[in-house]
């Protein structure tokens, strides 16, 4: 079985793990709530899923927001270094991987305990994508 895992601390909000030449808080979404605007930083971003038209995005605080954009128009706005589409419903971030299985049940892990299920079609680009992802945390 193969599996990748890192120690996180534990904490009301989940520290996540950026490559040393990653740029943090270089970039905002805004998220309509509350007939406002409010900005996010992307680096908070933990995970986003689709649903039809409507987009949730769950932050690192555990918050949920509910976007009108498709997760077609997220993905070609998040950053592909750092973010994942690991099936045809989900995007992860790749920071708050806690760890993933691939042989049997085919799973990622993030830092927040949501567990994801991984497309079957895709599994053999994101095992090289999380393990290219993970060298260059210590490198």
């Amino acid at each position: 079985m193969a599996m990748e895992s890192l120690a996180y601390p534990s904490s009301s909000t989940l520290q996540p793990l950026f490559p040393r030449m990653y740029q943090r808080n270089a970039n905002r979404i805004a998220l309509p709530y509350l007939n406002r605007n409010i900005m996010i930083s992307v680096d908070d971003v933990v995970s986003l899923h689709g649903e039809g038209n409507y987009t949730f995005i769950t932050t690192r605080d555990k918050k949920r927001y509910l976007v009108s954009k498709t997760l077609k128009a997220f993905e070609t706005m998040l950053d592909q270094t750092m973010f994942l589409r690991i099936h045809k419903s989900t995007i992860i971030n790749l920071a708050y991987v806690q760890f993933s299985v691939f042989a049997t049940e085919r799973i990622v892990r993030l830092t927040d305990g949501q567990e994801v299920t991984i497309s079957r079609r895709r599994m053999k680009e994101i095992s090289q994508r999380l393990n290219f992802f993970m060298q260059s945390l210590f490198n």
